[in-house]
Formats: structure tokens, C-alpha cells, sequence
């Protein structure tokens, strides 16, 4: 079933965005059209894609999954155990992988986007590559819900990231 909706300026220039291979972040408030787009984008997408989102609510929202289950990852998941990972359920889903979209990006810990990377790098179609070459398209609004870092968590965060938010990842200066 296809979606009815009028295609505006900025919903064409996201998807453009998108056509063009590169990494990009769709961002705008609450309200303004960015479900509706992920519908549009999923819609015009050719490659193999898969849509995440970091809570099982947002997920279903979007019709996707959560982050932690497409990857098989625990809660208490770190890069250390990422590597030590050789074998990853059904591997032919991230060779293949193309697109990987990931909407309400404002919630994902930059940890949680350095294990993402660690794991593509090492099972995505472009092994050694940062995120497996894999093409990265983030929705989000940076002034709704941020990463959650608990108390206990803070200090050892802190030393390691400048914010808890996915943009100050060390796999996101790649």
C-alpha cells in the first residue's frame, strides 16, 4: 500500500539526501513530518535497509526494531564484548546490509553507536570499514529525549565521551 502524502521541498531534498549514498542526520521538531518521511524513505528505498530505534515503543512505532535486538546485543553490552563476538546470528542480514536508518537517534548513547560500529566493521558488507560501509541515515530531534546515563555510569562516561549523545561517539568522527 502506498503512502498519500504531498512530497514538499525539504521531504525532496531529504530524500535526495538519502539517494546520494552519504551519511546523512534528518532532523526538525516535534511535529514537523519526520515519521512521515522515514514512511516516504522506506517506500523509495531500493537497497536492503533495516529501521531501528533504541526503545522497543519507538520500534514498533516505526515498524522497526530495537537497535540491541537486531544486533544481539545484552543491555550491559560494550565494544570489548562486541569484538569478542566472532559469530553473529544469520551474517548473510549484515553482509548485505545497504541503509541502515536509525530514528529517534537522540536517545543513542555514543557508546551504544561505538558497539553498532565495532560490530559492523567486523560483519558488514565492507569489513575494516567504519560502520561496514554501511550507508547511515539518523532521524531525530536533539531537543526530545536525551541518552540516559545512570549515576553509576557517570563518571566512567564522562572519561571516556564528551556527552552521553551519539554524536560525540568515536565511531561518529570517522
Amino acid at each position: 500500500m502506498s503512502l498519500q502524502v504531498e512530497i514538499n521541498d525539504k521531504f525532496r531534498e531529504a530524500i535526495g539526501a538519502v539517494d546520494t549514498g552519504k551519511n546523512i542526520f534528518i532532523t526538525g521538531k516535534a511535529g514537523t513530518g519526520k515519521s512521515t518521511l522515514l514512511k516516504v524513505i522506506k517506500e523509495s528505498l531500493t537497497q536492503n535497509y533495516v529501521v531501528l530505534a533504541p526503545t522497543g515503543v519507538a520500534a514498533v512505532n516505526i515498524g522497526g526494531q530495537t537497535i540491541h535486538s537486531f544486533f544481539g546485543f545484552r543491555p550491559d553490552i560494550t565494544v570489548e564484548k562486541v569484538l569478542k563476538r566472532k559469530h553473529p546470528r544469520n551474517p548473510d542480514v549484515y553482509e548485505n546490509l545497504e541503509v541502515l536508518i536509525i530514528d529517534e537517534i537522540s536517545m543513542v548513547r555514543a557508546d551504544l553507536l561505538d558497539c553498532v560500529n565495532t560490530f559492523l566493521t567486523m560483519h558488514g558488507p565492507e569489513k575494516g570499514r567504519p560502520f561496514g560501509g554501511v550507508q547511515l541515515i539518523f532521524i531525530g530531534d536533539l531537543y526530545q529525549l536525551p541518552p540516559i546515563v545512570t549515576y553509576k555510569e557517570k563518571d566512567i562516561f564522562n572519561e571516556l565521551y564528551q556527552s552521553p549523545y551519539f554524536f560525540d561517539s568515536k565511531a561518529f568522527s570517522e
